[in-house]
């Protein structure tokens, strides 16, 4: 049986780096997607955001620059876990040749993981028991100069959960599916520049 050969260090490299620049565009796509999901659930938009921030920053503000601070969290989290999935990939020739054959089956796979070992834990440590301790504190808003457009209470938020815990399963595939295709397409861009070109 023939050994997996490493990868060079700037292969290795490309591959990784791919990782992270995937992971952060295919958390940036999944953002809009949760945007959106919000407005057609008739919620105020950038909820998610809000209570993330709470969770993770003494935070009491439930305006734009906690939607903000959010956004730029979830962003983090998604370069991150990019380059966590492409790591493997790096390793040696005959793993990253995998990538191109297998990485939407991957990806769907490594979604389904980061939902199970990451989101679910988060959610019913962290995120839940929040809610529950903002119960009686005001509703998330989104104002406008003519009033509000949406509103949610807490407690509606937590009448939600299943609702959102299935929802999540599919973004999380989704952002899977997304970064290890992208990931291939990056650094398979990166490698075909970096290969030594022949002058007639």
């Amino acid at each position: 049986m023939s050994e997996a050969r490493p990868v060079p260090a700037h292969s290795g490299l490309a591959v990784l780096g791919s990782g992270v620049a995937a992971g952060l565009v295919a958390s940036l796509a999944i953002s809009a997607l949760m945007l959106l999901a919000e407005r057609t659930a008739m919620l105020p938009v950038g909820t998610f955001y809000m209570v993330l921030v709470s969770a993770v920053l003494p935070a009491t503000d439930y305006g734009t620059y906690a939607i903000a601070q959010g956004l730029l969290l979830h962003l983090l989290a998604g370069a991150v876990l990019g380059l966590v999935m492409s790591a493997p990939f790096a390793l040696s020739r005959k793993a990253y040749g995998t990538l191109g054959r297998l990485a939407p089956a991957y990806g769907l796979g490594a979604g389904a993981l980061v939902w199970a070992a990451l989101f679910i834990p988060v959610t019913f440590g962290t995120m839940l028991p929040l809610l529950q301790s903002l119960e009686g504190r005001p509703d998330i808003r989104q104002q406008a100069p003519a009033g509000d457009l949406f509103q949610v209470a807490f407690a509606d938020l937590l009448a939600m959960t299943d609702r959102i815990i299935y929802t999540a399963l599919a973004f999380h595939m989704l952002y899977g599916l997304l970064a290890l295709i992208m990931t291939r397409a990056f650094a398979g861009a990166l490698l075909e520049r970096k290969k030594p070109q022949v002058i007639l």
